[in-house]
């Protein structure tokens, strides 16, 4: 397992001790001096920052259950790491309920940005040598925001306490001020170069004409009167009205195309989540266009395989690759699975390739003492999607209902657009693939390109139809938030996802292998070193860093995988970080976060 910094050596020990949590405050103070137990019997919530973890559980003191504390929760992250989530962002839930007759249900709940309607597939070529930002950065990139929707829908479907209520503890971040983490002074760093420049952006991040620092205070006043808004009135009033015409008109000044008529026109969609069984537990996960499919098609097929070998027993070494082999070729499936409102059967494709015959023919083709080159494992041949980043949080109370979500903004600051109410836009629209039939017939007509339609990358791939540009669509994404629950009893006992784009997928599988197979406690889940590999023709791994507690990927297992052709990368961390909230057999729920968002910390009751 490696050794554990003094952080994960706290949370071990608050994890046992038989306490009733407080809310936590940040401080620029060890987390010792104010961090709450990460279990207990009542419920738990995680996510990347240690105050709305805690406000997620004082939601459930308060009598809310899981859907309220998420909602809560997430309010409070969209205020503090507004560099990749808030209301201007999107996103996808899944979500274990309670019924009628005693059992639970599960629905998926898809808040994903869509494109514009004014939106086409030729809306990045430019004249400009570096078309590539109008994707990234501006009016252009932005796609009309679903986070409200979601949590409006969750809320009416779900929700405990009233609308109104859930907002307060994010209002009143933003208005009377919060601490800059660790996190946040990275993120204001990064864009330090339109912070300064913009008067919005300076008025909350460089107030005085300097950046503000880890331990200064933030105020977010605008965004604080615009959440009072939507507390009151509802979703409506983001959707409609002033705060609605305020966001096409910021778009508009830089180059956008969204409208009010979009933002009126968007709805959350309720969408039914696969699931497989698997070993002792059945394992529900979201659906197209987000990739939890994915993470179940990876995992059917290494569950033909023995999986609980600790990472001291020499055949961990094979049992990584048969685990890496199965992620390739779900990878190769994903490629087929865009919005099924544009993509035809794309719901019974999902289904189709965790089927017993699929996955046995998948696993037909793993071959221990070899790996192979890209094109093996994708059946379509196209692009693997490499998405941006996302903010994950899990939550479970004591009736077994749970959410695992992520959401995001995309890239950190979005499409760097903020609103006159305080509202940071994304740049979601960046997840579409280009369609380079389209873009080099314009580009030639302009003379900007003499390359031939439909060129090929340097792997051999061409950009998957799939994820083409058209309107009101929505693009693709890795986000796979997961919940299981115990084959026999039905119990729910964990509820994962990640953050990190294109990294979600793999995070979250080796949470799922962990947890299940391994049988780590959550904290150690999040703690192990992680590996990724989307077909890009590298599997990357992490270095060892004793600052996080993380031990690194073993030698010897990277070894054994470069001797069968692999093309291996290291790098310090994989860009993904997960949050994990578990429930053990004698009822006990425990919240871990993430060692790799160092402002995060999971809470419980």
């Amino acid at each position: 397992m490696g050794s554990f910094s003094l952080r994960s050596a706290f949370g071990l020990a608050l994890a046992s001790l038989a306490i009733t949590g407080i809310a936590g405050t940040q401080s620029t103070k060890s987390k010792a001096d104010h961090l709450p137990p990460l279990s207990g019997k009542h419920g738990g919530v995680a996510t990347e920052v240690a105050e709305c973890s805690s406000i997620g559980v004082d939601t459930m003191k308060a009598g809310g259950n899981a859907a309220d504390a998420i909602i809560a929760s997430a309010l409070c992250v969209g205020v503090i790491s507004a560099y990749h989530s808030g209301i201007g962002g999107g996103g996808f839930m899944l979500v274990r309920f309670p019924t009628l007759n005693g059992k639970h249900a599960y629905e998926m709940i898809d808040f994903r940005e869509t494109m514009p309607a004014a939106g086409n597939e030729t809306m990045y070529v430019t004249n400009s040598t570096t078309p590539q930002t109008l994707s990234t950065i501006g009016g252009l990139a932005v796609g009309v925001p679903g986070e409200l929707r979601g949590w409006e829908m969750l809320h009416t479907r779900h929700g405990r306490l009233p609308w109104k209520s859930l907002f307060q503890p994010a209002i009143k971040l933003a208005r009377d001020g919060f601490l800059v983490n660790v996190d946040l002074e990275f993120a204001i760093n990064s864009g330090q170069s339109f912070i300064l420049r913009d008067p919005l952006w300076a008025e909350v991040y460089a107030p005085n004409g300097k950046l503000l620092k880890q331990g200064d205070t933030v105020y977010r006043k605008r965004y604080a009167d615009a959440l009072e808004q939507i507390a009151e009135h509802g979703a409506d009033a983001f959707y409609t009205g002033r705060i609605a015409t305020n966001i096409a008109e910021a778009a508009f000044a830089r180059g956008g195309i969204i409208t009010t008529h979009d933002l009126a026109n968007y709805s959350a969609i309720i969408r039914e989540p696969v699931n497989i069984t698997y070993r002792n537990s059945r394992i529900f996960s979201t659906v197209a266009p987000s990739s939890g499919a994915v993470v179940l098609s990876a995992l059917k097929v290494f569950e033909g395989y023995r999986g609980n070998y600790k990472d001291s027993d020499p055949e961990i070494n094979v049992t990584t690759h048969r685990l890496i082999e199965a992620t390739q070729f779900a990878y190769g499936q994903r490629t087929q699975y865009g919005d099924p409102a544009f993509t035809s059967n794309v719901t019974d494709l999902q289904k189709y390739y965790l089927t017993d015959a699929a996955v046995a023919d998948v696993r037909s083709k793993i071959v221990d003492n070899t790996t192979f080159p890209v094109a093996y494992y994708d059946p379509s041949n196209y692009t693997p999607l490499d998405d941006h980043g996302t903010s994950h949080m899990a939550a479970i109370d004591q009736e077994g209902m749970a959410v695992s979500l992520t959401t995001t903004v995309n890239l950190y600051w979005g499409s760097q657009v903020m609103t006159t109410d305080g509202i940071i836009l994304n740049d979601e629209m960046d997840d579409f693939s280009v369609n380079t039939y389209c873009i080099s017939l314009v580009a030639r007509s302009l003379g900007k390109n003499k390359k031939s339609p439909g060129q090929l990358n340097a792997f051999g791939f061409a950009p998957s139809p799939i994820n083409f540009i058209r309107p009101g669509k929505r693009p693709q994404s890795s986000i796979s938030s997961s919940i299981a629950e115990d084959l026999t009893t039905g119990e729910v006992t964990v509820a994962t996802g990640s953050a990190g784009g294109s990294r979600i997928i793999t995070a979250t599988l080796q949470q799922l292998h962990h947890y299940i197979d391994q049988g780590m406690s959550p904290e150690e889940c999040t703690h192990q070193p992680r590996w990724h590999d989307q077909l890009s023709g590298l599997t990357y791994f992490e270095v060892r860093n004793d600052t996080l507690g993380l031990p690194g990927f073993p030698n010897s297992t990277v070894a054994y995988l470069k001797s069968l052709g692999y093309n291996i990368t290291y790098e310090d961390l994989t860009g993904s970080t997960s949050h994990v909230v578990a429930r053990a057999k004698n009822g006990t729920i425990t919240a871990a976060s993430d060692p790799r968002k160092a402002a995060g910390w999971g809470a419980a009751y």
